[in-house]
């Protein structure tokens, strides 16, 4: 043997002749310890070996059949995994899903028979698109092909969102096998989304006041898509970060913004003004109507009662003409004297109440006030 270290010859590799081993790499000088023989730790290894395994060695079948099962036993072993809280394993066997298994200590046929995935249900994922994210609160612009958008009245407006996205814990098979960039597809659905939703609408309306219907209708559009690619993926937020028309244009659109907000200004004080005139005009109109249906009752009322009494006195007159006649006439001129002086004249001229002069009439005024007056004369 070349490495044999009994006490002739050279005495090993490290030896020198004479029989020394002071010059060998585990021993100083005269005196130090012996190097390990090889050759003798792997013989006694072989031995204690053979006495473990059946038949004292390896060369009968049931050694074989032994190591056979070790080797087999620890192969089996590394089929055990654990599935964390936010993941969902999914086993295969030869490469065809066997089902789901939750969270814990776990067990699948070991490669290559079997293999498990295992994708994070849990974490919510942002696609920023129109901007590169640099997890502060600045962004920078990211190609302008994702964020400048033709509206449907024919201009161009320069949106930036960020689509939520997460793994559907239901089918979370379909995101492994499914797809195969998953961010990419996200993102461009989103972008094709996007567009189709402000390819419909007016760019006041995309400025102003639809841009959370935009984030909705767009959410809805990129559910639908990936359902059905049978994607596993549950879109959570659709946020529209910046809405702006093109820096080139950007002043202009200001101006009329602020237009606008001033004609919604006027707009607001106008409605407000004529929420306070218009109740009273009604309430006015309505008192004028009142008092026209008060007058035309009192009117018909006082029609009818006079019908009512011309019935009543042509139904005397017919039996009575000349008494009637005369009523009638006296109390016409009753209706008539009754609010003037009234002054009465002998007609008959002469003396009257034997004592008169020539010429002179006596009167009596007759006065409504009823105060009393002394005899007068009038010249005729």
């Amino acid at each position: 043997m070349p490495w044999s270290n009994q006490s002739g010859g050279g005495g090993g590799p490290w030896g020198r002749p004479g029989g020394g081993n002071g010059g060998g790499p585990w021993g100083g000088g005269g005196g130090g310890k012996t190097p390990p023989d090889l050759e003798d730790l792997l013989r006694r290894g072989q031995d204690r070996l053979r006495g473990v395994m059946p038949g004292g060695g390896f060369g009968g079948g049931k050694g074989i059949l032994v190591a056979a099962g070790l080797v087999l036993g620890a192969w089996l072993l590394t089929g055990f995994y654990i599935v964390k809280p936010n993941e969902v394993g999914i086993n295969t066997i030869f490469g065809r899903y066997t089902g789901q298994s939750g969270e814990g200590l776990r067990y699948n046929f070991p490669y290559p028979i079997g293999s498990v995935q295992k994708p994070n249900v849990g974490i919510v994922n942002s696609i920023p698109i129109g901007y590169i994210s640099t997890g502060s609160t600045t962004r920078q612009r990211d190609v302008p092909e994702e964020s400048l958008m033709l509206t449907g009245d024919e201009n161009i407006v320069d949106i930036d969102f960020e689509v939520q996205w997460r793994v559907n814990p239901l089918k979370a098979e379909d995101y492994v096998f499914n797809l195969a960039n998953p961010e990419g597809t996200i993102k461009a659905i989103s972008e094709s989304a996007m567009r189709e939703v402000i390819g419909r609408r007016n760019i006041q309306a995309i400025l102003t006041n639809e841009q959370s219907s935009i984030a909705q209708e767009v959410k809805e559009i990129v559910q639908s898509a990936l359902d059905e690619y049978g994607a596993g993926v549950r879109i959570e937020v659709v946020q529209l970060t910046s809405v702006t028309p093109p820096p080139e244009v950007r002043p202009a659109f200001i101006d009329v913004n602020a237009a606008q907000q001033y004609a919604q200004q006027v707009r607001n004080e106008a409605e407000t003004y004529a929420s306070r005139v218009v109740p009273d005009a009604r309430g006015n109109a309505s008192k004028v109507i009142q008092g026209a249906e008060a007058y035309r009752s009192q009117a018909t009322a006082e029609a009818t009662g006079q019908a009512s009494r011309f019935r009543q006195v042509y139904d005397s007159y017919k039996v009575a003409p000349e008494v009637i006649r005369e009523r009638i006439f006296l109390e016409t001129m009753e209706r008539v004297l009754g609010s003037v002086n009234k002054v009465i004249i002998d007609q008959n001229g002469g003396v009257a109440g034997g004592a008169s002069a020539a010429g002179v009439l006596p009167v009596l005024p007759l006065l409504d006030s009823g105060r009393t007056q002394a005899n007068g004369a009038i010249s005729r």
